[in-house]
């Protein structure tokens, strides 16, 4: 029996600034890890691979952006009677839904039921449904990298030190039903470290966590292993710790070279309408600087079409934005995913489509044109969906703009924080995004007309 694990992009990487900044999917070489030696196993990742499914069970990792890509590709599947197993958050929010695309599912962590799942494989048992539960921090084993080959990731070191996140942002998922926030034991993230860093030398490690350093005796203890490690990092932060100056600079010291930070919107009022309160009242353009300073590169991401964004209010973000050093800008529009607080309250006032990421394009807005990260499935009291569209794209293109004076500074702290190699990749993802968003501005000007 052959066994491939499949990663469906989708359109995603038409555009998303992350997207083009490629990394292994990890949570596959988990379960990878997991099967028993009988099943012979592969992967597809379409990130870097030509999509070809030669295999007999095929188990697709799941997320609302590409449901019903992967649901076309399962139907194609269970047609020629090859065997699909669901699993990832979306087939968690939406099991009755992903269980008619599909021979099986598994909802929450997979990790440790998915030795029961394999043994009834291959017993010819398999049942329809299996509930995943949080994986203790006992039982997390080092990632074996060996599974993703000689693929060409542009950051292939890529790796997470904890699962779950301990805020709760309305529009966000995967804090409220993928368990509680939990630390893999130290001794096993250090082999992980040591392996990366024989598959890959030179690489900057990339932690995927939703908030690596919630925990501060465990983050100590992190941040201690990287330095004593002499192990150069990006991650991602919240607004508070962003503006903890000690901390970032604990970070430098321990070899960190660049953050993302969920700032979503420079506007307090909108930052509390999606129970993001960790952002209110937060120095942030102060912080930015301080982390240059350091040899940090920042990454902010913004998300357009929250409660309470104007014209008047978007034009005065964009403003303020321009005259802060940040090295590059990923812009979003508002996603409503399913079984979100934030879903069920715009769904019972109809102010969001009902299993939008089914759907095929609307003529009323230009989602056939843009990449999901802006495309639109809700109504907002001040802009339709091409106008908010369009201002999107002026974001990522003027922020973006690739300026000798924004060229220098992304390179001046890369120097600063012996991160040369990130600089370039930074760089070579900016100039993507605000190439591209010049591109899709006429087209969506087009379509407003």
């Amino acid at each position: 029996m052959k066994l491939v694990f499949v990663n469906i992009m989708q359109e995603l990487q038409r555009f998303d600034s992350t997207a083009y900044i490629t990394q292994p999917p990890v949570p596959l070489a988990i379960l990878n890890g997991v099967t028993p030696k009988a099943i012979e196993t592969a992967l597809i990742d379409e990130q870097t691979d030509r999509v070809r499914f030669e295999g007999d069970v095929f188990a697709f990792s799941v997320s609302t952006q590409n449901a019903r890509a992967v649901y076309d590709h399962a139907d194609v599947l269970r047609a020629t009677g090859k065997k699909v197993i669901f699993g990832g958050i979306h087939i968690t929010v939406c099991p009755d839904e992903a269980s008619r695309h599909s021979d099986a599912i598994v909802t929450g962590e997979a990790e440790t039921i998915w030795p029961e799942v394999c043994d009834d494989l291959l017993a010819g048992e398999l049942q329809e449904k299996y509930i995943g539960s949080p994986t203790p921090p006992s039982r997390m084993a080092a990632v074996d990298y060996r599974f993703f080959g000689n693929r060409s990731y542009l950051t292939p070191a890529s790796l997470f030190a904890t699962r779950g996140c301990n805020h709760r942002c309305s529009f966000c998922v995967s804090s409220r039903y993928m368990g509680p926030y939990r630390m893999k034991p130290l001794d096993v993230l250090e082999q992980e470290i040591d392996q990366l860093t024989e598959l890959y030398p030179g690489e900057f490690l990339q932690f995927t966590d939703d908030n690596l350093l919630a925990n501060r005796e465990y983050r100590a203890g992190l941040l201690s292993l990287l330095r004593r490690k002499n192990q150069r990092f990006v991650t991602m932060v919240t607004v508070d710790q962003f503006c903890d100056r000690d901390l970032i600079e604990e970070m430098a010291s321990s070899g960190c070279l660049g953050v993302a930070v969920g700032v979503e919107s420079v506007d307090d009022d909108n930052c509390a309408s999606i129970s993001k309160y960790q952002n209110l009242q937060q120095p942030f353009s102060d912080a930015v600087h301080h982390a240059n300073n350091c040899g940090i590169q920042v990454a902010p991401l913004i998300m357009l079409g929250l409660p309470h964004d104007t014209q008047e209010r978007l034009i005065h973000t964009l403003h303020y934005l321009k005259h802060i050093p940040c090295s590059i800008y990923d812009i979003r529009i508002l996603r409503i995913y399913p079984s979100t607080s934030l879903y069920l309250q715009m769904l019972s006032s109809g102010e969001v489509t009902e299993d939008w990421w089914l759907k095929k394009d609307s003529t009323s807005t230009c989602n056939h044109l843009l990449p999901s990260c802006l495309s639109m499935h809700f109504k907002h009291r001040n802009f339709n969906s091409m106008q908010l569209q369009h201002i999107a794209l002026q974001f990522t293109s003027e922020l973006n703009r690739m300026k000798h004076e924004n060229v220098s500074h992304v390179l001046r702290v890369g120097y600063r924080g012996n991160g040369v190699k990130l600089a370039g990749t930074i760089l070579y993802a900016r100039k993507q995004a605000a190439m591209q968003a010049r591109m899709l501005l006429k087209k969506v000007e087009d379509a407003m007309e």
